[in-house]
């Protein structure tokens, strides 16, 4: 047997058995807390120190990092990009973006991973003025602050990110003044029902969904103001809802779906008075808008409703959202219309509008006040219509306006056509006030 054999066998195990103990050794450094890392290596002197960072490349990087943002001079920065594990490493991370930030950069790329949900990007990055474009690549949840408006941001890329808080979504989505391009690649809505992207110059938008892991069966309705909008690019299985909108009709939902907010949140109340301005325009229409039509099947139940009036509103009584909201009023007692009370063009064949008959009608409402009556038919009509079904009524008051009770021909003409209408209740009391105070 070769002696040399025997001899080269036990150096090569030694060999290993030292490779495998400086293998256990570098695992135990990288396990190491970062605080300790730090300790020892200030203890080195910095050429072992150097060798020692090399072992533990998450060191080494956080350095190198450190040592270009924060040990450099205070010139701007133009272009930051950056992609790493966070890990235990948020502070630091968070730390090298607000620098990026005030040292006014222009284009900032994050690619940013394995983080401990939901991960908190610096408020300062969502206010940056100098910011114009911004691409954010985070596989995961992240922490929006309360205040955003980037106000010379014109391109904006989000990929991987899931949606969750739908206030501080939409205050994302809506502090984009000057925006051109968005990008919207594998992102989630989770729990997100509606989302508005309001971008006035926005050019082009492009949406990937993930078509494998969508959360959410319902999915989002994500509506777009498209006045400027130039090119759309959708790829995915249409999990969620998208709309293009112009600048008033996307104003118009939002004002309908605020309003029924305001609504759904009063449903205790035993007094409800609804003005003029934007309920005329979107809540009181005899046309109302999809928007409109599509919350009134949620509309709740006013059980406590007793006093129903319109402040200073032309009121059509064929408003689809006026009936729903009465059909919901099951003990409602009196109606006052301090506007002027009405019906769409189509007057003559609304003779059956409250069919069905709401619930009050039939069994609490006892009087009803019009105000500022001018006498022309669809007035009439719409008299004609609430006198009619409303079965238990114990008095209608009618003032006529000033105009109006200066002409006491048509006064007298007037007075003798409401007298003439069928009533539901047989001991209703007709009152015409003149007004003539």
């Amino acid at each position: 047997m070769d002696e040399s054999g025997l001899t080269q066998q036990p150096k090569k195990q030694k060999l290993n058995e030292e490779l495998d103990i400086v293998d256990r050794n570098i695992k135990c450094l990288n396990n190491l807390p970062e605080e300790i890392l730090r300790y020892i290596l200030s203890l080195l002197p910095t050429r072992d120190a150097i060798r020692t960072s090399i072992l533990c490349k998450r060191i080494l990087f956080m350095n190198y990092v450190e040592r270009v943002l924060l040990l450099r001079d205070s010139t701007d920065i133009k272009r930051f990009s950056l992609s790493c594990q966070v890990l235990y490493d948020a502070c630091h991370v968070s730390a090298w973006i607000s620098t990026a930030v005030r040292r006014n950069v222009q284009k900032l790329y994050l690619s940013l991973y394995h983080f401990e949900e939901p991960f908190s990007l610096p408020p300062s990055l969502f206010k940056c003025m100098t910011l114009t474009e911004l691409e954010l690549e985070i596989y995961g949840i992240p922490k929006l602050p309360p205040t955003i408006c980037f106000t010379n941001l014109k391109s904006l890329t989000i990929r991987y990110v899931t949606f969750s808080d739908e206030y501080l979504t939409q205050k994302l989505f809506s502090g984009l003044p000057i925006l051109e391009e968005l990008e919207l690649e594998y992102c989630k809505w989770v729990n997100i029902k509606v989302v508005s992207i309001s971008a006035p110059k926005l050019l082009y938008i492009g949406i990937t969904e993930d078509t494998e892991n969508q959360n959410d069966e319902k999915g989002c309705q994500v509506m777009i103001s498209g006045v400027s909008l130039n090119i759309f690019y959708y790829s995915g299985e249409f999990y969620n809802e998208y709309r293009v909108y112009n600048s008033s009709s996307l104003r118009q939902r939002q004002v309908a779906h605020r309003m029924y907010i305001l609504l759904t949140g009063f449903y205790r109340v035993k007094e409800l008075i609804l003005a003029d301005s934007a309920l005329k325009k979107v809540i009181l229409s005899n046309n109302p808008s999809i928007e409109v039509v599509e919350l009134l099947p949620h509309m709740p139940v006013f059980k406590n409703l007793e006093h129903l009036a319109f402040d200073e509103s032309l009121v059509n009584l064929d408003s689809v959202a006026l009936l729903k909201i009465l059909q919901k009023s099951p003990c409602l007692k009196t109606m006052e219309f301090y506007g002027e009370i009405n019906l769409s063009s189509d007057y003559e064949r609304n003779d059956r509008i409250l069919d069905p008959v709401p619930p009050c009608f039939l069994s609490q409402l006892n009087c009803i006040e019009v105000c500022n009556y001018e006498g022309d038919e669809k007035e009439l009509s719409a008299v004609k219509i609430l006198l009619k079904n409303a079965v238990v009524l114990d008095k209608m008051v009618i003032t006529c306006s000033h105009h109006f009770a200066k002409d006491f021909e048509k006064l007298k003409k007037v007075h003798e056509q409401l007298l003439k209408l069928p009533r539901g209740s047989k001991h209703c009391e007709l009152v015409f006030d003149l007004n003539l105070s």
